[in-house]
Order: structure tokens, then sequence, then C-alpha cells
């Protein structure tokens, strides 16, 4: 999961909205590959735990 990756490496945990986003950058998403810079906003998790985004994992394999 994005949000799992983006916290493992920065530190910082995000929305699964914003995970969207950084699932296309992380898995280099074919609709991506003509443009040299890409920008992915990234939002905070402030009403995200570690735990709901498992337990969404769980229930979304």
């Amino acid at each position: 999961m994005a949000c799992e990756r983006f916290l493992d490496d920065h530190c910082l945990l995000v929305e699964p909205a914003c995970g969207a986003g950084l699932a296309a950058a992380y898995e280099n998403a074919p609709e991506l590959e003509n443009f040299s810079n890409i920008l992915v906003v990234v939002c905070g998790g402030a009403t995200s735990t570690i735990n709901q985004l498992r337990e969404l994992r769980k229930a979304n394999p």
C-alpha cells in the first residue's frame, strides 16, 4: 500500500486518498511515462492511524 510505503520512506502518515497519487508515482504508472517531472501533492494523515490503514489493506487485499 502506497501510504505505508510513504510512511516507511518519509516517516509521515498520509490518508488513503493521498495514497492514490502516491501509488501512481511509486508504481510508475504508464500514464506518467511521457512526463519528465511529476508532482504529487501529499496531504497529512490527521484523521488516519496506521492501524486503520492496515485494517483497510486486510479488507481490500
